[in-house]
C-alpha cells in the first residue's frame, strides 16, 4: 500500500515567509527588531529551538503561548493563495484513489491542525502529526516519519519536503524523499533528496510508486 507523507509549511502551504513575518512581529512587540532575512535560517527547524534562542534575549511567554500568538498571526493572514495549487491537485487526486496520506510537520500539533482546518484540507489526511509529539527528537531526526509510517502501516512511502532538515528527517527514516523547490533553498541544499522537482503532479507520484 502506498502512502504519501506531506510536510506542511513550504510544501503544502506558502507559509514559510508568513512564519518569518510572524516571528518578526512577535519579537518587535518586545523591542527586538530584526531584518526578515534573519528568519530564513529557521525554515524547517523545530520551533522550540527558535523559541529557546529568543527567550534568552527578550521576555517571551511560554513556548505554547508564543506559538499560539504566531499561529494566530499566520491564520489571520490566510488567503486563497496560501495553498500551493500543485500540491492541492495531488491531494485531491490521491484522495479519490484512496491512497493513504498524512501531514507530518515540525510545527506543534495544535498549530498544524489549526492551519489545516483553516485551509480546509484536513479531510485529505488519515493521520496528522506535529513536531511536539516526538519531542525532543523533531526533524531532522527520523522519529516523526517513523511514527507516521507506523500509524498508516504503508509499505511504499513517499515523503514530500521543501527544506534540508525535512529532507534529512525523511532520508533518515529510509524512505523515498521528493524535494519540491519553492525557491527558498539552493539546489545544493536540496540535493540529498532522491529527486528534486519544480512542480508536483499525480504522474510524478505514480511513477515513483512503481519503482518502490
Amino acid at each position: 500500500m502506498v502512502g504519501i507523507y506531506w510536510d506542511c509549511d513550504g510544501t503544502l502551504m506558502d507559509t514559510e515567509r508568513a512564519y518569518a513575518y510572524a516571528w518578526q512581529e512577535v519579537l518587535r512587540k518586545r523591542n527586538l527588531s530584526l531584518p526578515i532575512e534573519t528568519f530564513d535560517d529557521y525554515v524547517g527547524i523545530d520551533d522550540k529551538l527558535v523559541h529557546k534562542k529568543y527567550a534568552d534575549e527578550v521576555n517571551l511567554p511560554s513556548f505554547s503561548e508564543t506559538m499560539d500568538e504566531i499561529a494566530a498571526l499566520i491564520i489571520n493572514n490566510f488567503s486563497d493563495h496560501t495553498i500551493y495549487q500543485d500540491a492541492l491537485s495531488c491531494l485531491n487526486y490521491f484522495h479519490d484513489l484512496e491512497w493513504s496520506q498524512a501531514c507530518v510537520s515540525a510545527s506543534p500539533q495544535k498549530a498544524l491542525e489549526d492551519k489545516l482546518n483553516k485551509a480546509k484540507i484536513s479531510k485529505y489526511f488519515s493521520f496528522v502529526i506535529g513536531g511536539d509529539v516526538v519531542r525532543p527528537r523533531n526533524k531532522p531526526f527520523p522519529d516523526i516519519y517513523n511514527l507516521a509510517v507506523e500509524k498508516l502501516n504503508t509499505t511504499k512511502n513517499i515523503i514530500v519536503e521543501d527544506s534540508p532538515p525535512g529532507i534529512q528527517s525523511g532520508k533518515a527514516s529510509n524512505n523515498f524523499v521528493v524535494a519540491i523547490d519553492r525557491g527558498i533553498f539552493s539546489k545544493r541544499e536540496l540535493s540529498n533528496a532522491d529527486i528534486v522537482v519544480k512542480e508536483l503532479s499525480p504522474n510524478l507520484f505514480i511513477d515513483i510508486s512503481k519503482t518502490l
